[in-house]
């Protein structure tokens, strides 16, 4: 039974539709994460239930933040009857630089050292669920995701290109990368 009640569980994160979550495109000029998994018959709004749960910030406010809800008081794409449980909606902001050098520095880099990773597609990985996000001209994204359970202490991997790199979930702010990303492949 608990594995029946897994699949559904499952299944329903799988439902996510990327036709609502590109109004937020226009917003950030990113595309919102997609959950690649196995299609359901219901779609998220990730959007609307983003602004219910009183999530929605500036792109620069960088960092994680997460909140439980319940989905049959949420609604936007969850049954207000039907398998009633405990989610955790997470939004990870984050801002790619790459720095034109390699190896430990010395020096203390400025903002002429960097450039930010513009218009990338980054493909991100947090236990268990995968989505991409493409940045916008200064290198800003966001990941936006449903969990059963919190995320904060989670593992995350961002990969552009063959270029990837692992950190906790709430980790991710302002991150430097070193040169090998600058050149990673745009259109990945």
């Amino acid at each position: 039974m608990r594995l029946i009640i897994l699949l559904i569980t499952l299944m329903t994160l799988a439902g996510c539709s990327s036709t609502s979550l590109q109004k937020q495109h226009k917003k950030y000029e990113t595309i919102p994460a997609e959950i690649t998994t196995n299609p359901t018959p219901h779609s998220i709004d990730y959007e609307a239930l983003k602004n219910y749960l009183q999530m929605s910030r500036d792109r620069e406010r960088l960092g994680f933040s997460e909140k439980s809800f319940n989905t049959c008081d949420a609604g936007y794409g969850y049954s207000k009857s039907q398998d009633c449980h405990k989610e955790h909606f997470v939004v990870i902001h984050f801002r790619l630089l790459c720095r034109d050098s390699e190896g430990t520095i010395s020096t203390i880099l400025t903002e002429d050292d960097l450039q930010p990773l513009d218009r990338r597609t980054v493909r991100w990985t947090l236990q268990g669920v995968q989505g991409t996000v493409r940045t916008d001209s200064q290198g800003y994204g966001q990941i936006i995701t449903t969990a059963n359970k919190s995320q904060r202490s989670q593992r995350v991997k961002l990969a552009v290109g063959s270029e990837f790199l692992y950190m906790r979930a709430n980790e991710p702010q302002r991150i430097i990368t070193p040169r090998p990303w600058c050149d990673a492949d745009r259109n990945y």
